[in-house]
């Protein structure tokens, strides 16, 4: 469907179509991408995706065109359950849809996940985790440890409906240790793990994949453990804005810290990651913070990230520290 030429034509017609379904025919210019199409003038615009894959408020954000005076028109064909979350951190006078067979619908606002209370045996096996150094993280009733951005654990139910320590890098390893060796004392395997990610997550280290993931965890990790960095009196790692987490994504990651008597946010992300803004905007709308802190690589500073985060509600700061990663060119 993708690779069929007409595509591109097909999707613009379908989206002048919702246009006029909802009373705003005029004349438009037009643009079309890979899974999604625009259509724009000076006073609104329409941006329409047929795919999950792509963040349709990413792809408006980083248009030269957008400007706070416009109404912005979103369509998707299937439910998103971030774009409300980040449409309210935003300054831009923004309608969600949904097509629901020829027709549009108000798209529903984002689900309230429901706080989980920690169990105390749970609780008790996280000790383990900081016992070795590492920084113990629950989010959405799920505690991991992550070592310098990685995770290397989580707790889990087993069988027998009590809980277990699954240690790897990510599910995939942690799911195979546990099928292949299911008897390992789960302390000694995390040393051991421990050790491994250490030895190749440093400035020094040979080119790894352990130092090639990851980067924007490893970053806020970074700052989370030097906190003078920024400038802040304490910093501390938040929830992501859904509780499904990729632990191998290399996602914006988010951490709440506080200057003086004034609320920080701060997001850390590698490469020109257009997800950026968006995610700044969702935890924006949830903690509402004072300040909001920016932090990217020099050479990530593109000026496309710096033309979506001219919509935020809230004027970032940006800032860039020492990357913790060794420097060589096929590593970066």
């Amino acid at each position: 469907m993708r690779d069929n030429p007409q595509l591109p034509s097909l999707m613009l017609a379908k989206l002048r179509s919702f246009a006029s379904a909802l009373d705003r025919d005029d004349d438009y210019n037009e643009r079309s991408f890979p899974s999604a199409a625009m259509l724009y003038n000076a006073s609104r615009v329409f941006a329409y995706s047929f795919s999950s894959e792509i963040s349709l408020i990413s792809l408006v954000l980083s248009q030269e065109e957008i400007d706070p005076e416009m109404e912005i028109h979103l369509i998707v064909d299937e439910e998103d359950p971030l774009l409300p979350t980040q449409v309210r951190g935003l300054n831009l006078d923004s309608y969600l849809w949904l097509v629901k067979g020829k027709n549009l619908v108000e798209h529903p606002e984002s689900p309230t996940f429901p706080k989980k209370e920690t169990p105390r045996e749970v609780k008790e096996l996280a000790t383990k985790f900081a016992d070795l150094g590492c920084v113990i993280l629950e989010e959405y009733g799920t505690l991991r440890a992550e070592f310098r951005g990685v995770e290397v654990a989580r707790i889990v139910e087993d069988a027998n409906d009590g809980f277990q320590i699954n240690v790897g890098v990510g599910d995939y390893d942690q799911n195979a240790n546990s099928v292949l060796s299911p008897y390992d004392d789960p302390e000694m395997h995390l040393k051991k793990v421990l050790s491994t990610v250490q030895h190749f997550r440093t400035k020094k280290s040979p080119p790894h994949p352990l130092n090639r993931i990851l980067r924007s965890r490893w970053l806020m990790s970074e700052a989370v453990s030097n906190i003078e960095l920024l400038d802040l009196q304490e910093l501390n790692f938040v929830e992501s804005l859904l509780p499904e987490h990729d632990p191998l994504k290399n996602w914006p990651c988010t951490a709440i810290g506080r200057k003086g008597k004034s609320v920080v946010l701060v997001l850390s992300a590698t490469g020109i990651d257009l997800s950026l803004v968006p995610h700044a905007a969702g935890q924006i709308s949830r903690h509402n913070p004072d300040e909001l802190v920016l932090l990217t690589p020099e050479q990530d500073r593109h000026p496309v990230i710096l033309r979506q985060a001219r919509h935020l509600i809230l004027s970032p700061e940006f800032i860039s520290i020492k990357a913790p990663w060794p420097e060589f060119s096929e590593n970066t």
